[in-house]
């Protein structure tokens, strides 16, 4: 038996040596808005800290339109968003390869009901798609769903939210991003109008619930998908002058709390078993432990600060340290436990996007380009470098597969290391 075992052991030694080699071990995708967990965060070892436009860049592909959606990756395939022609009713759903740049295809698609939105900070393309692989699911500002296939783009099926439901009425236009949970999609459509929360099955589009959120009436902010150590998941809402949390399954409501801004745009956050939010503008941060029923406002806020609150970027953690920026550039360190001020500091620029992470290194791409990489999780301000790419910026980035995805306002730049080969 001894020797059996050893056998085992020995083998998988061998395959793990082998896959170290020959790279069969996958780095991560980023599937949908924020990464794998939403967070803003990448387990990916390798991305790079130092490039400009004439330097480390693997690959610069033009985009049509505007939209300010992260791209999403997953494995050889980048999907992206965006929209032009008149009122941006044209709906693109693009499909290139993660190594070359190269489009395998474009699905150009139609708008239901265009609304109003920010000549640079915001399109028809403003929510960010998801995928599982095999389907891509793209909402967009004119309250249109669509689920395409992953390989050829084929449309699998299609839904006008705005048709049904009334037109969305915000004055940047829709920029909340779906969430896959189990079979469904979940959407957060809070506006000047009708505010609701809907799951649609996967495969048909058809309705699994919708919950109404009257009172609830404008918010920009993406809903938060957690898991609590007793294995129950529950659907984290950021809205007007509320964060709530609703069953996932039946969109049965759980509990809430106060203290939140009118308008929201942040997508809360969900690390060790706890929420971390902030709405705008000058909305305070909180620190919320989940899992109750009702109103939680005075038994499970474990901390609230005004300081540094943004009213655009989402925020991050890093170690013990919860990080902010304003959209004037102000950035704002805190500590996780206490909700303290560790450092503040003027990065310069104007921020739209919100900042990424991989390992103890942050990503933050201000509105003229130039990404600043700072070293997270310590006590004091380190700054690792800048990094222009010369053109304005308004999306957040992504990471994957130890590439930096940037999307400027004309072309989705992919960035490598300096030693890696482009193909």
């Amino acid at each position: 038996m001894r020797n059996a075992f050893c056998n085992v052991r020995d083998w998988l030694t061998v395959l793990v040596v082998i896959s170290a080699v020959t790279g069969v071990v996958r780095a991560e995708n980023w599937s949908g808005w924020r990464g794998p967990s939403r967070n803003g965060v990448s387990a990916d070892t390798g991305v790079p800290v130092k490039w400009s436009a004439e330097s480390n860049v693997a690959w610069k592909t033009p985009l049509p339109g505007s939209g300010i959606s992260n791209p999403i990756i997953f494995d050889n395939r980048v999907f992206v968003t965006a929209s032009d022609g008149k009122s941006l009713a044209n709906l693109h759903v693009i499909c290139l390869d993660r190594d070359t740049g190269e489009v395998h295809w474009q699905q150009r698609l139609w708008g239901t009901a265009p609304t109003r939105y920010h000549g640079n900070k915001s399109s028809m393309a403003s929510p960010s798609p998801v995928t599982d692989g095999r389907h891509v699911w793209a909402f967009f500002g004119t309250g249109d769903v669509f689920c395409l296939e992953a390989a050829t783009g084929h449309l699998a099926w299609h839904r006008s939210l705005s048709g049904e439901y009334g037109v969305i009425e915000n004055r940047f236009a829709a920029s909340s991003s779906p969430i896959l949970y189990r079979d469904t999609l979940l959407l957060q459509v809070d506006h000047y109008g009708d505010s609701y929360l809907v799951a649609l099955d996967h495969k048909t589009g058809a309705n699994r619930w919708k919950v109404d959120r009257p009172g609830r009436w404008l918010s920009w902010s993406s809903p938060q998908l957690i898991r609590l150590s007793n294995g129950r998941h529950e659907l984290i809402v950021c809205g007007s002058q509320r964060v709530e949390s609703f069953d996932p399954g039946s969109g049965q409501a759980l509990w809430s709390a106060g203290e939140m801004r009118r308008e929201c745009i942040p997508t809360p956050l969900f690390i060790d078993g706890r929420l971390y939010v902030v709405s705008g503008p000058s909305g305070p941060s909180m620190r919320i432990r989940p899992g109750g029923r009702g109103d939680v406002t005075s038994t499970h806020v474990e901390w609230k600060n005004s300081r540094g609150s943004p009213f655009v970027p989402s925020a991050i953690v890093v170690g013990k340290r919860y990080y902010l920026v304003t959209d004037a550039g102000i950035a704002t360190c805190l500590d996780t436990t206490t909700g303290k001020s560790v450092w503040q500091k003027r990065f310069g620029g104007g921020f739209t996007a919100s900042p990424v992470a991989a390992g103890n290194r942050i990503y933050w791409v201000n509105e003229s380009g130039v990404t600043l990489v700072i070293r997270g999780g310590g006590d004091r301000y380190e700054e690792l470098s800048r990094n222009p790419i010369g053109e304005s910026v308004f999306a957040s980035p992504a990471i994957s597969q130890n590439r930096f995805f940037l999307r400027t306002t004309r072309h989705l730049v992919c960035v490598k290391q300096s030693d890696e080969k482009t193909p």
